[in-house]
């Protein structure tokens, strides 16, 4: 008898056996009935999804659950650890552009200036004062706040409020009412959808808004790229991580905000035109990391109007910061400052009608504003209390005067004054304001005087003094005066720049791309027009001439390229106004300008007769017909005529170096750091440039980077000069059309087209619109793929009415097929098209949301699976364990007992269970004839597994073949040749080992020749074989690039035989030269990166290695494995890296490293240093 059933189980081990079956059977059952679920799923060739087992659409759209209303939609894909969000969009059921109102200039019915005036005129005494002309906004100065309905509330919100804001978010641009808003968001939506910089040109006349309007274009993306869903818990970053970067955005969101107040405060002024004229040019740049947040920045300056310091014209006042400072200064601060009221400061009146306040400004509040703004930036109090003292220096210095006296040798020079001015109560003498002043500066006051008052000029080994006059002297006060506030702007600007650049880890592993704001002054035409207004218009022609090249000439250029039917039209080009002020080849005014500066001949009348003599037969300069410093330029806003007699003054820098020096030696730190001087000895020996040479430089500068940026445009116009509110005059906007060149821009928008779009990016948006290309597509190229997509019957309908799509048409549906995009002629088409995948949208959601919720039970499925293995496993451990202790119990060897305890139950089973008895001889048969059954079942089961297995394989087969032969017949007669060659399995032996590295398509298909320089006709390299004693049987030949210990790349000759590898320099083929013959032998292992480059190393023992460049690297490693194997008996080691050592001298390693740049095209190498060489492979 067996001894285990001997044993009498425990309570406590029954417990635990039913515990262990409750549980089983139940998991027994779920894991069959989902084995069950899985093996019926099938996945179709023509589509598929990487987290699915079924992806076919009907199936899709059977099984994914619905959803009943839709609002919006968002899929989720939820993980162990993570949460990513993979699709969000908003839903709006009627968010089609309204077409029919006059709100894109493109649907003019006439294109001509007047029609675009008029058309201007309706909308904006509607209190429309925003236009389209196709992507460009035309921006109408309204001179007060505009304020508009909500649709829901029918509240009155201002226009630019933050539900404002979220109708723009993330809608298209051809769908959005005119904005700045909707600019924004054109340039916020495309840095991340197509990872390039974009640059924002605000341009206009001075007054025409273009400060505000740059407010509203900063202040959207700074909004939007904080408020998105970008600052959830989905992203993938750790919780120190996240908090790090979203404490950086609002930092520097704050910053770029308060510069806004800063910069104005400091740069910008009243003038005639403008209340807020910006008198510097500003280019802002948001920078975004790859979760599209504004996250660093910087601000670049141009040409700052240093003159108003000292000089404004009559009705117009100095910089905000003066009037800010004296009416919003502590009690304090003023006693401290020796502050006066405004009218008592001569830089704030210069003698004309005292404009010390604006209308509806209160300079106070103001000025807290702009000292809490630089608290929040990051400026210190102490900071702030020092830079307004400097205010009241430049303040103070202006008081300083001079009368005219002689010196000893009866040499005219310079006294102050020591009574003061009578005609204002306030008025103090020239030596009060001299001791103040030296006071606020930290500087004795017979250093400051004396610095003032003469100077020291070296000649030869002797310093010799000159003194000044009094003209002289009030002339370097000025310059003094203009230098100190020049100094400060850009104190300030580098202040700001630090605020808002960080350098975080975070800052530098995110960036991605940036948008450019550039706010510059706008053309200037006044009553007397000096070097800045020259300088002025002269940047604002180079922007109109980069509009034009970035809209007009790019647009036709394009046509022409695509291979459409397109007649270049003619326009307007203003490159000669540009040349005739910047290009020295033609003697510009600027270079003679510096040319007139340089030889210290500073006559105006001089100056002005080199004008008129240079260029008196221009077409744009126009001679003054009476004898004065005047000339007039034909610029594209205008005719100006400018006066030339501060032009010397302007250009020329005339702060000396005594005067930079003694403002070194001041005892305020924050003096010393304002006039620190980087420059070398050498360097301040040279003559400083000029203010054009320097303006000019910035210009390009700024031209460049705009050049390199995706434009946007806002194009800003004054209604009227006055500055009233909604009232316009005709004449002056039909000039700002004409010299704006809208006429132009309309004419080439409405001959064009209004979408274009490569063709990958147009099937991506818009294929799963027709069965033809979603969910797979069966046409080789994707511009046979978009033609047709358009061709689709119902691809045209739009609300109810048929927009059928026709190619070269003259209808709505129209549109043309270039070499590389698509372009749609009418909005109505593209609207169409985003109305029908709107509606399309809510379908595709659902079906990502079903795939993914079956995704999900699998995932349950497989956890309930380990769970049933890991409970059976631990139940029969638990159940060999009490065997195996059954087995151990006394008696439980005892074979005399097993033996008659044996013997016993056979007797009594003979008695009671004979093999007669009727219950026993059915219990035989029927027993037997399960054995039959089951064994019957098992073999046919087995069967049918084994037939269904090959069926299922040869099906699996069958349907690759097919879908080959499907692509193959539609390829052209080429690439079916190709086909062939690779189907007999030419380089199967090389791809063993070569899928490690990367290939370049255009080798895929090449065929092994072996002889590339054809030896056959070259009998001089026999010599070089039987010198060497080598098989004269060569395998491979062909020219390649060597790579010698000095990485210098030259050109070889590579043979290789059955025995040698022969290095031979050839200048011509037919007279080689054997520089080096390697044995085979000796090659220990051949080195390549994984990158699709040509660089292959061969490792030699005990000689200098070798680098090549060869472009049939495959042929020729395959060679090598195969003659090492044959000859050699051994196989050649093949090892792929992204860096690797090689001797190239013997005893000497350096290194080759590889980098991947998908932003470059090709392969290029640079050396790093004398032992590293830096490869960079682009996309192929």
């Amino acid at each position: 008898m067996n001894a285990t059933k001997a044993f009498r189980p425990t309570k406590r081990y029954k417990n635990f056996c039913n515990f262990l079956f409750c549980i089983m059977i139940p998991l027994n059952y779920i894991v069959r009935a989902c084995n069950l679920t899985l093996k019926s799923d099938s996945i179709p060739p023509g589509y598929t999804v990487p987290f699915l087992r079924y992806s076919n659409l009907s199936d899709y759209l059977r099984k994914c659950s619905r959803i009943p209303t839709i609002t919006s939609y968002a899929v989720t894909l939820e993980n162990r650890s993570q949460r990513a969000k993979v699709f969000s969009a908003p839903f709006r059921p009627n968010c089609r552009a309204d077409f029919t109102a006059m709100k894109n200039l493109l649907m003019l019915e006439s294109v001509d200036a007047t029609s675009i005036a008029n058309e201007l005129q309706s909308r904006y005494v509607k209190s429309k004062i925003y236009t389209f002309l196709g992507p460009v906004l035309i921006a109408i100065n309204p001179y007060k706040m505009l304020s508009t309905r909500e649709p829901e509330s029918e509240k009155w919100i201002s226009l630019y409020d933050f539900s404002i804001m979220e109708s723009y978010r993330r809608r298209e641009f051809h769908l959005s009412e005119p904005h700045p808003f909707a600019i924004a968001e054109a340039a916020y939506s495309n840095i991340m959808r197509f990872d390039r910089n974009q640059s924002l040109l605000i341009t206009g006349e001075s007054g025409s808004g273009k400060t505000e309007t740059s407010k509203h274009v900063m202040q959207y993306i700074t909004t939007m790229s904080t408020h998105m869903d970008l600052l959830s818990k989905k992203r993938r970053m750790s919780v120190e991580e996240r908090n790090e970067m979203d404490t950086l955005v609002q930092h520097v969101t704050r910053a770029l905000w308060g510069s806004n107040n800063v910069l104005e405060a400091f740069g910008n002024a009243q003038t005639i035109r403008n209340n807020n004229s910006s008198r510097f040019g500003k280019y802002m740049v948001l920078q975004f990391n790859r979760k599209g947040q504004v996250f660093a920045g910087y601000i670049d300056h141009y040409l700052l109007e240093k003159s108003r310091v000292v000089y404004q014209a009559q009705g117009e006042r100095n910089f905000h910061a003066f009037y800010q400072l004296l009416a919003g200064a502590s009690d304090s601060d003023r006693k401290e400052w020796t502050l006066l009221p405004a009218e008592a400061y001569n830089c704030l009146t210069n003698d004309h009608e005292r404009v010390t306040t604006i209308q509806g400004v209160d300079d106070s509040i103001e000025y807290q504003n702009v000292v809490n703004n630089m608290l929040a930036i990051g400026i210190s109090s102490e900071e702030i209390h020092l830079l307004y003292q400097m205010l009241a220096v430049v303040l103070w210095m202006g008081e300083i005067q001079f009368q005219e006296t002689t010196d000893e040798a009866h040499n005219p020079c310079a006294k102050l004054t020591s009574d003061a001015d009578t005609s204002h109560p306030h008025k103090v003498s020239g030596r009060q304001a001299m001791k103040i002043v030296a006071s606020l500066l930290g500087i004795q006051e017979e250093k400051l005087e004396s610095m003032i008052s003469f100077r020291i000029l070296t000649i030869g080994n002797a310093d010799q003094k000159v003194l000044f006059d009094a003209r002289q002297a009030k002339k370097v006060c000025h310059s003094l005066s203009r230098s100190l506030y020049e100094k400060i702007f850009t104190w300030l600007i580098v202040r700001l720049n630090q605020s808002v650049r960080t350098d975080s880890p975070l800052t530098k592993q995110s960036v991605r791309n940036s948008i450019g704001i550039l706010d510059i002054y706008g053309f200037e035409i006044f009553h007397v027009n000096a070097f800045e207004q020259l300088c002025i218009n002269y940047v604002n022609e180079k922007l109109q001439r980069l509009f034009l090249a970035q809209t007009l000439d790019v647009e036709q250029a394009e046509y022409v390229q695509e291979g459409l039917a397109w007649q270049t039209m003619e326009y307007t080009n203003n490159q000669r106004v540009c040349d005739l002020i910047e290009d020295p080849k033609i003697h510009g005014l600027f270079p003679l300008l510096d040319e007139q500066c340089a030889i210290a001949r500073l006559s105006d009348l001089e100056l002005i007769e080199r004008y008129n003599a240079a260029h008196s037969s221009h077409p744009h300069y126009v001679k003054s017909k009476v004898q004065g410093p005047f000339f007039t330029i034909l610029h594209y806003a205008g005719k100006v005529e400018y006066d030339v007699s501060m032009f010397f003054e302007a250009n020329v820098d005339t702060l000396f170096n005594d005067l930079h020096n003694g403002m070194q030696e001041s005892s305020i730190p924050f003096v010393v750091e304002l006039f620190c001087d980087k420059r070398t000895e050498e360097e301040k020996l040279k003559r400083p440039p000029s203010t054009s040479q320097q303006f000019r430089s910035q210009v390009e500068l700024l031209i460049t980077k705009l050049d390199g940026c995706h434009p946007h445009y806002i194009r800003c116009i004054k209604p009227n000069n006055m500055k009233v509110a909604l009232e316009i005059e005709s004449e002056l906007l039909h000039e700002q059309v004409r010299n704006l060149g809208l006429v132009e821009n309309l004419v080439v928008r409405r001959q064009g087209f209004c979408y274009r779009q490569v063709y990958a990016s147009f099937l991506q948006r818009y294929k799963f619109l027709s069965p033809a290309t979603w969910p797979s597509s069966s046409f080789y190229s994707a511009r046979q793929a978009t033609l047709a997509l358009l061709s689709t019957e119902t691809i045209g309908v739009d609300n109810g009415e048929l927009i059928p799509f026709q190619e070269d048409a003259d209808t709505l549906g129209s549109f043309s097929l270039g070499r590389t995009k698509i372009f749609l002629k009418h909005p109505q088409a593209l609207s169409a098209l985003e109305v029908l995948r709107e509606k399309k949208l809510p379908e595709v959601v659902g079906i990502i949301e079903g795939a993914w919720r079956r995704y999900k039970k699998r995932l349950v499925v497989a956890k309930f699976q380990l769970a049933y293995y890991d409970l059976n496993r631990a139940y029969q451990l638990v159940l060999a364990n009490c065997q195996a202790r059954r087995m151990r119990r006394p008696g439980a060897n005892d074979k005399a007992l097993v033996t008659s305890l044996r013997t016993s139950w056979n007797d009594i089973s003979a008695k009671l269970l004979h093999a007669d008895n009727g219950f026993s001889v059915r219990l035989a048969r029927e027993e037997q004839e399960n054995v039959i059954i089951f064994a019957q079942s098992f073999v046919r089961a087995r069967n049918h597994r084994r037939a269904f297995l090959r069926l299922r394989a040869a099906q699996i087969q069958i349907s690759r073949r097919f879908r080959g032969y499907s692509t193959r017949k539609n390829l052209p007669a080429p690439l079916q040749a190709a086909c062939r060659v690779a189907l007999l399995g030419v380089r199967s032996e090389f791809e063993r080992f070569m899928g490690q590295k990367k290939r370049r398509r255009d080798t895929l298909d090449r065929e092994f020749r072996g002889d590339y320089i054809g030896l056959a006709e070259l009998p001089a390299y026999q010599s070089i074989f039987t010198a060497r004693g080598s098989s004269s049987c060569v395998v491979f030949a062909a020219t390649v690039t060597k790579v010698n210990e000095r990485f210098a790349h030259q050109d070889r000759i590579l043979l290789v035989t059955e025995t040698h590898i022969f290095n031979i320099k050839a200048a011509q083929v037919a007279k080689p030269k054997e520089r080096r013959a390697v044995e085979l032998g000796l090659i220990s292992k051949v080195s390549m990166s994984p990158l699709p480059d040509d660089y292959i190393v061969l490792h030699v023992k005990g000689e200098a290695d070798l680098l090549l460049c060869v472009d049939q690297k495959t042929e020729l490693v395959q060679i090598l494995c195969r003659i090492v194997r044959n000859s050699l008996q051994r196989t050649l080691l093949v090892e792929f890296s992204d860096v690797i050592q090689v001797a190239l001298v013997r005893q000497k390693l350096l290194r080759v490293a590889f980098k991947d740049d998908k932003n470059t095209q090709g392969v290029s190498w640079a050396k790093s240093d004398r032992s590293q060489m830096l490869v960079t492979v682009g996309m192929a």
